[in-house]
């Protein structure tokens, strides 16, 4: 049994005021990841027509020749009206002291992030969030024998002040029950005999291989719910990427549906995967109160829409009955006036002469 020793680090950036800030480069707060330091920079003026992102090493002036550090890493613009319409890059780079930043010039048109409708700034506020791996496989201390800022056991996580949220999940070699008692939900033991087939164009997710598209998800849920993967923990390589990218598939098609699409049929798939999901380990209480906050929202939304129902059937019928009411009335007035019609005629009739008589009965 063994553990990866890669590192990961998800980190948010909330840039407040964002329309107003008149600096040529946005910068986030430092966070730490494989040792080294790294941030988010959004420069202004480099695509006038698109928002520009890319991650940066701080200080390249001061890193030593010939240092070098490959990273895996993905950048999201966050729409906070519609979660499941949040955009996201992926891409993975060597970073050196000459190209100490990489990322996407072009990452969305500027049109599209400052129309309020779409959500992706909202009460001038922009979230970004990026995911940033960095594989054991490309040691930079090892090809340049320069030391991590942080060797001395510092935790690989950014400053958590002034909205920036970053979870390290990097794995360390020891024992089992020691790891967990330290590090709780960032470890899963896998069989280090794994089909290296099955990685081709993946990415890493704690001791597993999932697709970049996943991995987001999968990153977020694991900061945001700590004891989701805890008790994840399968060999080899092809059944738990397949089991990770149907979870995060599974959690996109739900961040996806509203609560008035949801029907009787769609709640009860919906809590038969959830029960097949935590047959493999994953506890996900979490997302079960969710499920049944979202029935009770629906229950609420059916009574109210029946009593709406209702009070406007109630308004036609007493719209009806007004109607009915004249109606009534004015056939009333037309037998009094008949009534009195009749009386009054009937005392001018003959007496002689009757409905089945011959008109000219006792004359002729």
């Amino acid at each position: 049994m063994s553990l990866s020793n890669d590192s990961s680090v998800f980190s948010r950036w909330k840039i407040e005021e964002f329309s107003k800030l008149k600096a040529k480069r946005l910068y986030s707060k430092i966070f730490y990841c494989g040792g080294y330091e790294w941030r988010l920079v959004c420069p202004k003026g480099i695509n006038t027509q698109h928002l520009s992102v890319y991650l940066e090493v701080p200080d390249q002036a001061k890193l030593p020749h010939g240092w070098r550090r490959y990273a895996r890493f993905s950048i999201s613009v966050v729409n906070q009206i519609h979660n499941a319409d949040t955009k996201g890059k992926h891409t993975e780079h060597k970073f050196n002291a000459g190209e100490s930043n990489w990322g996407f010039t072009s990452f969305m048109p500027l049109i599209e992030l400052n129309d309020p409708v779409r959500g992706f700034l909202v009460n001038d506020t922009v979230v970004l969030e990026a995911v940033v791996t960095i594989p054991n496989s490309h040691d930079s201390k090892k090809e340049t024998g320069f030391e991590p800022k942080n060797k001395k056991g510092k935790k690989e996580t950014g400053d958590n002040g002034s909205e920036n949220v970053e979870a390290d999940i990097a794995g360390i070699t020891s024992p089992r029950s020691t790891l967990q008692s330290i590090l709780g939900s960032r470890i899963s033991f896998v069989d280090a005999s794994s089909d290296t087939t099955a990685t081709v164009g993946k990415a890493r997710f704690l001791s597993y291989w999932v697709s970049s598209e996943a991995l987001l998800l999968l990153e977020k849920i694991h900061s945001l719910h700590e004891g989701t993967f805890l008790e994840f923990s399968m060999k080899g390589q092809a059944l738990p990427t397949m089991l990770l990218e149907s979870f995060a598939a599974f959690v996109a098609s739900m961040s996806s549906t509203k609560v008035n699409e949801l029907n009787e049929e769609a709640l009860r798939l919906a809590a038969n995967s959830i029960e097949d999901f935590e047959q493999v380990g994953l506890d996900l209480r979490w997302l079960k109160r969710r499920l049944e906050e979202a029935k009770g929202v629906k229950k609420h939304s059916e009574s109210v829409n029946a009593v709406e129902s209702c009070t406007s059937a109630l308004d036609v019928a007493r719209s009806d009955l007004e109607l009915a009411r004249a109606k009534v009335c004015e056939l009333e007035e037309g037998l009094a006036k008949a009534k009195a019609e009749g009386e009054v005629m009937s005392r001018e009739l003959p007496k002689s002469l009757g409905m089945n008589d011959s008109v000219l009965k006792d004359l002729v």
